[in-house]
């Protein structure tokens, strides 16, 4: 009774007086602390996804100094629930965690000069999942990797009372997915109406028509996303951007992100991207309870990652902004090739759970150097005398990422190469295939299917590394021999199609507009 009293007593005391975000922040400390009593091996999890609701949702950067107060005011209630644990213990169990707050919320923060809740997003997402693309985060792994292995240590050391009844969850909100509908709402607001698909014409039937096409799922899933973004049926049988696709009107450049390197983009006049965006301009209306991407179009948003929560069951929800810096609805690169992978139920790290909130682990640079970067589902292709590229593989360059939609029986142009001497001469100008992606071309676009013959030019990364590729695809075939590419700029990788980096698939917001479509075939 006298142990429950000094309980209630420090629950009164901890909200009293408590600093701007305290109660957020003894969530989280909260729910690391019932783990430490129970030992479910889950506390990392529920720190890293704690932190991640609370940026989502509140929109802010936390205080570390909050969060240790709220992590001490969490041992002293753990002291007092167990009267074992001596005064040495809470001082060293409250060290251990102060040490992992300073590491998370104050020296990797100020080593990548964050300066806005998004930007801390994806770096805290990114040391979760084992990035190490650069030296900084490559330091800052191994120092976070230390920290909880010795706060795991000293937790392993004690025997605790676990609390009964404790179904607390991670996180500041009610972590459930987007359903709010706003002005692009083609119902007019209210709740959102899911439209009924016609029978048959579901998610999986699409896949299974993908599948017995010999469709690779990577394919089938930016196919998938695609027609989502859209919310129409005609926008994946569209012509492939080409030398003749007019540039956009009516989006304006205002400005460039922090890093300096981004542009900032804002639709300067609706009804002129209307009338000139290749996939919206068509479109005379859509679908009871869909979004009218019309009224609220999806450009390209430099950092800009589709919303979602890190509940198990968030959607990807491409209509609801989620940029760093503009109001704009879009989404960049590495965000549509993570919706792709992730909708199609394929893993990037092996024996990671799929989540939406997972869009801001993995920038473009990541995919360069997969293997050191937590992409154990992601490896680099070999070129051998018949195969080289293939439709569904990603290709990565510092500052860009995108997937291979479409790729003819040779993708490299080399069917004629009979000498060392030929190969040196292959061009980006006799490629066959087709890129899926979202980028800044013609005019701001977003997610975009491009004849790669016409877009290499436009990015001169990407022709050069390609054409390595290609160089060393047609030595394979000249000379009979298979080669693994390390051309250091730019990397080609695959899905290893494993049991273990397939997951169940993540939803994506609004897609049962599109599932009545007849095909996804492109």
């Amino acid at each position: 009774m006298k142990t429950h009293g000094m309980v209630l007593i420090l629950g009164m005391m901890m909200t009293a007086c408590a600093p701007q975000g305290y109660e957020a922040m003894n969530n989280i400390a909260s729910q690391v602390g019932n783990d430490i009593a129970c030992k479910d091996n889950k506390l990392e999890m529920k720190l890293w996804d704690g932190l991640k609701a609370y940026l989502i949702e509140q929109k802010e950067i936390p205080a570390a100094e909050t969060l240790k107060q709220a992590m001490r005011d969490q041992v002293q209630k753990l002291a007092a629930e167990n009267p074992s644990m001596t005064s040495e213990d809470q001082e060293k169990l409250q060290a251990e965690l102060d040490k992992l707050v300073v590491s998370l919320l104050e020296e990797a923060p100020k080593g990548e000069r964050v300066e806005t809740p998004e930007q801390l997003l994806m770096l805290l997402s990114a040391i979760d999942v084992g990035d190490r693309s650069t030296v900084f985060r490559s330091y800052m792994q191994d120092k976070v990797r230390g920290n909880f292995t010795q706060l795991s240590k000293t937790v392993d050391s004690f025997e605790l009372n676990c609390p009964a009844g404790d179904n607390s969850t991670a996180g500041t909100g009610t972590g459930s997915g987007s359903t709010d509908t706003d002005s692009g709402s083609s119902s007019g607001g209210g709740n959102v109406v899911e439209p009924t698909p016609e029978p048959n014409r579901d998610y999986e039937y699409h896949k299974a028509q993908a599948l017995s096409a010999g469709e690779p799922l990577s394919v089938f899933g930016a196919r998938w996303a695609f027609a989502t973004s859209y919310q129409t049926c005609q926008s994946v049988v569209l012509p492939d951007l080409n030398a003749q696709t007019e540039t956009i009107s009516g989006i304006s450049i205002v400005g460039k992100h922090s890093d300096g390197v981004g542009s900032k983009r804002e639709i300067a006049s609706l009804s002129k991207v209307q009338a000139s965006h290749p996939y919206i301009k068509g479109v005379s209306g859509y679908g009871e309870g869909c979004f009218s991407v019309k009224s609220n179009p999806l450009i390209y948003d430099y950092g800009g990652k589709p919303y979602g929560t890190t509940a198990a069951d968030s959607p990807i929800d491409m209509f609801k902004n989620n940029g760093d810096g503009t109001k704009v609805l879009g989404i960049d690169c590495s965000g549509y090739v993570y919706t792709s992978m992730a909708t199609a139920g394929l893993r990037l790290k092996s024996g990671r759970a799929l989540k939406a909130s997972d869009s801001w682990a993995w920038g473009s640079s990541s995919y360069v150097e997969p293997q050191n970067n937590g992409l154990t589902c992601l490896s680099k292709i070999s070129v051998t005398p018949a195969t080289s590229l293939k439709a569904g593989d990603i290709v990565a360059v510092y500052g860009h990422v995108l997937l291979i939609d479409k790729a003819g029986s040779d993708p490299f142009g080399i069917a004629s190469a009979k000498t060392e001497s030929d190969c040196s001469k292959i061009k980006s100008s006799g490629f066959d295939f087709t890129v899926a992606q979202s980028s800044p071309n013609v005019g701001g676009v977003g997610i975009n299917f491009f004849d790669a013959r016409v877009y290499l030019p436009t990015s001169a990364k990407m022709q050069t590394g390609l054409e390595k590729y290609a160089y060393y695809a047609c030595l394979a075939k000249v000379n009979n021999k298979t080669y693994t590419p390390n051309v250091g700029t730019l990397s080609v990788i695959r899905h290893k199609g494993t049991t273990d980096c397939m997951a169940p698939r993540v939803k994506m917001a609004r897609e049962a507009c599109i599932s009545s479509c007849s095909s996804l075939r492109r």
